[in-house]
């Protein structure tokens, strides 16, 4: 079988390739996890397979080219267009074929950036559930089965989710269908639990480091970074922003410190968070991210576990003279800090609120001895 855009996961392969080859493959699968660990690259490639096997078929699609496939069908957040009352994914479909080809591994945040939707937040209506239902009754192009690969699941609003809980529970007949989601707590808890449930994890960095040109400066610290987050790994290597995000985190450390004893700089920190907030939603993720890693390195240094300390300054900062300021009393709760704020970013929570709690909570946390 062939996983040729599916970075590093080979366990996982392994798993759906043994589910094709015993005829176990199940009706209903929900993959979950971040997008950048290959959801989508996974299931389509799953499909592919799956759908070349059934119909004794051999042929290889870029994902580019798999509008060449007809039996393979995808639903996944929009918006409406204009004046139109009713838009479906089909309306978008040469966009989404192209979001694949260029950007697999990206988040919900990619897509609706590639199809400029501006303040709107896109979803999944009742229109395209009940569209849906009338394409998968239609008989198969080529062998008997279809699959339907749908995106962003926890985009479906209540009437959308209801809807798809009676297609779920009345099949059609030879129909397979694969939900992707990033926060299935969201999705409809009957969906749900009709699914057969994968966790997809973080891509390995031996896999990340083979996937990208040898010639970057710094890679395995950008990998570490990463998160085993394939799309976090592209937009950090595009970026090269460790040194302004170690200029961001410097700073905000000085002033965290220069507030215990003079309380006029809680103007400055309002005024740090405020710059931070006005950056975009994934310079904001891959700071805090990078903030997380920075108080892993200080810390461990104190420990005197320098061989896997990935910190490399840019700007000339003595991490080991920071070093002694982290404890057990406040390394657990800082880097709770940035993940709770990184969550929360994800979510399109108010940055300015939430860099303004972090500042003042960083603040009294360094300065527990």
């Amino acid at each position: 079988m062939v996983w040729s855009h599916l970075i590093g996961q080979e366990q996982l392969k392994k798993q759906m390739e043994n589910l094709i080859n015993i005829g176990q493959v199940p009706h209903a699968q929900l993959f979950t996890g971040l997008s950048g660990y290959g959801l989508l690259p996974l299931a389509i490639e799953f499909s592919l397979n799956f759908l070349n096997y059934s119909s004794k078929q051999n042929e290889k699609y870029g994902l580019g080219e798999i509008s060449k496939q007809p039996d393979l069908h995808f639903v996944f957040p929009i918006i409406k267009k204009g004046t139109d009352k009713v838009a479906y994914s089909d309306d978008f479909i040469g966009l989404w074929y192209s979001f694949l080809n260029e950007q697999p591994y990206g988040s919900f945040n990619d897509w609706f950036r590639s199809i400029e939707v501006g303040n709107k937040q896109g979803f999944i209506a009742v229109t395209e559930i009940e569209r849906l239902h009338q394409k998968l009754y239609l008989k198969a192009f080529r062998g008997r089965q279809k699959v339907c690969i749908l995106w962003g699941v926890e985009k479906m609003n209540i009437f959308a989710s209801n809807a798809f809980l009676k297609l779920l529970e009345e099949p059609p007949k030879h129909t397979f269908f694969i939900l992707i989601s990033e926060d299935p707590e969201q999705i409809l808890p009957t969906v749900r639990s009709r699914c057969q449930h994968t966790r997809v994890g973080p891509i390995g960095s031996v896999a990340l480091k083979a996937s990208i040109p040898e010639n970057i400066e710094n890679i395995d610290q950008i990998i570490n970074r990463s998160q085993g987050n394939y799309s976090s790994l592209l937009k950090l290597i595009k970026q090269d922003n460790g040194g302004e995000f170690e200029k961001s985190l410097v700073a905000l450390l000085r002033l965290a410190f220069k507030t215990r004893k003079n309380k006029e700089i809680l103007g400055k920190l309002i005024n740090w968070s405020n710059f931070i907030a006005s950056q975009g939603r994934e310079e904001q993720k891959s700071f805090l991210i990078y903030g997380i890693q920075f108080f892993r390195d200080a810390f461990l240094l104190n420990y005197n576990l320098k061989k896997i300390v990935y910190f490399q300054t840019k700007n000339n900062f003595d991490i080991s003279r920071f070093a002694p300021y982290l404890n057990n009393q406040n390394i657990l709760g800082l880097i709770q800090l940035f993940e709770k704020t990184h969550y929360y970013i994800s979510r399109n929570g108010n940055a300015k609120m939430l860099f303004n709690n972090l500042a003042l909570k960083l603040t009294r946390l360094i300065n527990l001895q």
